[in-house]
């Protein structure tokens, strides 16, 4: 049976989750499926003929000769004798529905491989099995491709690629990616060995390392400790070797949560205070803030209030310095309002500070992006955990029965061992009907 338009598409949105272009995609398809160009970038996009046509008459419409499908096929056939071949303001425009150039469009023999200079540059698009050095930078390597030599373009598409399984995390859960970052983490500590040079080999250092504290957190989410404990671990010596004290000190950080998430605020403070000290004076601002406000939450596990709101306050002053352009990329959600806002909320439920916390949270969940999905669930737990400081229970119900159905589209256990730990604090009010219709979501439905 014929493979429908939106069959093909299933399988182009898994490797645009992976990174791939729609021009990778279409000269893949182009060698797997014997599709001709106009068809690949066709099918890439999911798009039926009828669907083109119908694009290109809302973009371009013209009463007297609308386009249909028809013609949308006759440019397709084409060098085939049934066919007629695209004029150049067409080929223009098809390329504008399809994200690519025109001459992408066209079909016909590739000699590029005669140009020696063009070799030293990059290699062809590579495929499942073939071995390559060299590649254009901008979309991940398919996966099966063969590494060489690892050069500074290779180095960047790995760090496009944990930084797509990072976006992806915010939207749809760390169970969704976190096997892809863990064989992902892999797959440059297998060719660390096969750089190019000094330089490049720091460089994918600090990229493991990147994905390492990326799968540390996805191991958190899940309740592994073990094996985040394992993930900080590696990130800390991927970071000695390439000499980022930032990497390190964020990696002792990481490592930090562990036992915060543990209610654990003793070794937490330890291994924070070392984690400072490892940063020295030249940690970025957004590093260092962090930390901070780690520190507050730590000593609001220890019953030191005073301490923590001293940390929160220094949390906030060296914020103000926090900027893109001195934010380490494994650290930039944290250059956002959102983030310091929902950071700042929880830790001040920490203090119990509920009224002061549930402002800051309010304004996270207004600035946080709607497919922020799992950072949204925590924040309205922390929420629900002022209000219940509060004694404000159906407000704090209310928050929590959100909080609930985000954490299940993420399949969060954190979340979700939050909730249930959360329904413990919530015992004295078990005679109130919200409570209750919060316990048969919770733990039944």
């Amino acid at each position: 049976m014929a493979r429908s338009a939106r069959s093909y598409q299933r399988e182009a949105d898994e490797l645009r989750a992976s990174g791939w272009t729609y021009r990778q995609i279409a000269s893949h398809w182009r060698k797997r499926y014997r599709f001709n160009p106009r068809v690949a970038f066709r099918l890439a996009h999911g798009l039926t003929q009828a669907d083109v046509a119908r694009r290109w008459n809302e973009q371009w419409p013209d009463a007297d000769a609308p386009k249909t499908a028809k013609q949308i096929s006759y440019w397709e056939i084409w060098p085939g004798s049934a066919g007629r071949a695209p004029s150049l303001d067409t080929l223009n425009k098809l390329a504008f529905l399809y994200r690519c150039a025109a001459g992408d469009l066209l079909g016909g023999e590739d000699h590029s491989h005669l140009d020696t200079a063009a070799l030293r540059e990059s290699e062809p698009e590579p495929h499942p099995g073939r071995s390559t050095g060299e590649r254009s930078t901008g979309a991940p390597l398919p996966a099966g491709t063969v590494l060489t030599r690892v050069t500074d373009r290779i180095v960047e598409d790995f760090e496009i690629l944990t930084d797509t399984y990072r976006h992806l995390d915010y939207r749809e859960g760390s169970g969704r990616v976190s096997a892809d970052v863990g064989a992902h983490l892999h797959r440059m500590l297998e060719v660390s060995n096969r750089t190019t040079n000094a330089g490049t080999h720091h460089r994918l250092l600090r990229a493991a390392g990147d994905a390492a504290q990326l799968a540390a957190w996805f191991a958190i989410d899940a309740q592994r400790y073990q094996q985040a404990h394992g993930f900080c671990r590696l990130t800390i010596s991927l970071a000695e070797k390439a000499n980022d004290r930032a990497l390190h000190s964020y990696g002792l950080g990481v490592l930090s949560q562990i036992h915060l998430h543990r209610g654990d605020g003793r070794t937490a403070l330890s291994l924070l205070g070392t984690a400072r000290d490892v940063g020295g004076q030249g940690m970025p601002a957004a590093v260092n803030s962090w930390l901070s406000e780690a520190i507050g939450e730590a000593y609001g596990l220890l019953d030191e209030p005073r301490r923590g709101m001293a940390a929160l306050a220094a949390a906030e002053r060296i914020f103000d310095g926090v900027s893109a352009a001195n934010t380490p990329a494994w650290l930039s959600f944290f250059n956002a309002d959102c983030h310091a806002a929902r950071l700042k909320g929880r830790c001040l439920t920490r203090l119990s500070r509920p009224t002061d916390a549930t402002r800051s949270l309010y304004e996270a969940l207004t600035l946080l992006p709607a497919d922020f999905v799992r950072e949204r669930s925590g924040t309205f737990i922390d929420l629900a955990v002022a209000y219940t400081q509060m004694n404000q229970i159906e407000q704090a119900c209310h928050a929590a029965t959100q909080a609930d159905v985000l954490a299940r589209r993420t399949g969060s256990e954190r979340n979700r061992k939050r909730l249930r730990q959360l329904l413990v604090d919530l015992l004295p009010w078990t005679g109130l009907d919200c409570v209750q219709s919060l316990y048969r979501q919770v733990l039944i439905n």
